[in-house]
């Protein structure tokens, strides 16, 4: 897994692994994140059975524990994705500045240097923010996410499938949406790289235009472009906004689940305490009767018998 991870991040063995510390360190930082729900439960469950008597120094422990838990967790998470990947981004730059000073001279001939260095740092400054914000973060929520819901099956299955419904429901939304998506990024991709050559061709070719009286007509072309760039960006924007809103609007309703399943589970077994003390059979008071009746007779043959023996 390590050779993989680093093929694919071109990094080092040693920035694979932290690439990996930094995922754990996000999936233990969002389970110390919710420790403080767990305490806060079990404070509600006390206060509503109304034994918090003596409990004081158990809370009092509990929060200072979750304090520090949630510390410890941040200053890991920290040092295991920025840290670790500023470094490893260093080492990457010089990685590839000493792969290009031993390629031969005939390879720089062929290419223009501004662009070729601004495609390497382009590229290294996508990898470092990938490896430090996103890449941690994601692998680390699904490993939290998938613990938490465990945790709630073995808890109570009816509020984990009400709290954990909605999770399919919006990486369907978010997946079904990839091709129009990509769609739409294709084309700001191509405007984008169309407005890019033209100014570059501007810059080459300045003098000729302005020697043939044709650089006014050329920079009207050169702003249709730039204004289809933002044209199309608000678009990209606006359709990217649409699915991932709606996946965080199905992702709420899980609060409003949660609660609607709760408060059933609750009167259920408010319901079912009451019952508990007086037991009555699923055909009403029909199917006393009977049984009533023998238990009268039973005790008025015991009565009359006590009675003619107290005669006697």
């Amino acid at each position: 897994m390590i050779e993989k991870i680093q093929h694919t991040t071109a990094s080092s063995p040693e920035g694979a692994k932290g690439l990996v510390k930094g995922v754990l360190a996000c999936a233990f930082q969002n389970i110390a994140f919710m420790l403080p729900t767990g305490l806060l439960y079990l404070l509600v469950k006390d206060l509503l059975a109304g034994s918090t008597s003596g409990r004081s120094t158990f809370y009092l422990v509990g929060c200072v524990a979750c304090f520090v838990l949630i510390l410890l967790t941040t200053w890991f998470q920290y040092n295991g994705t920025y840290f670790t990947t500023y470094k490893e981004s260093g080492t990457r730059r010089l990685t590839l500045a000493e792969r290009l000073r031993k390629l031969p001279l005939s390879f720089f001939g062929k290419r223009d240097l501004a662009d070729l260095t601004s495609t390497i740092m382009a590229d290294c400054e996508v990898l470092e923010k990938d490896c430090s914000h996103f890449i941690p973060g994601l692998f680390g929520s699904l490993i939290s996410t998938v613990l938490i819901a465990l945790s709630l099956f073995a808890f109570e299955w009816r509020m984990a499938l009400a709290a954990l419904w909605v999770i399919p429901v919006s990486a369907a939304i978010v997946v079904g949406s990839y091709r129009v998506q990509d769609k739409v990024q294709g084309r700001t991709m191509a405007a984008k790289m169309a407005c890019a050559d033209g100014i570059q061709e501007y810059i080459e070719t300045l003098r000729d235009l302005k020697a043939s009286n044709a650089e006014q007509r050329y920079l009207s072309g050169l702003s249709d472009k730039i204004r289809a760039v933002e044209k199309q960006s608000i678009v990209a924007e606006l359709e990217t906004a649409l699915f991932v809103s709606s996946a965080g609007m199905v992702l709420k309703l899980g609060i409003a689940s949660v609660a609607l399943t709760g408060s059933q589970c609750a009167s259920g077994a408010g319901r079912h305490r009451r019952t508990d003390s007086v037991s009555v059979p699923d055909g009403g008071l029909s199917d006393v009767r009977p049984y009533a009746g023998r238990v009268a007779e039973s005790g008025g043959g015991h009565c009359h018998a006590h009675q003619c023996g107290a005669d006697e």
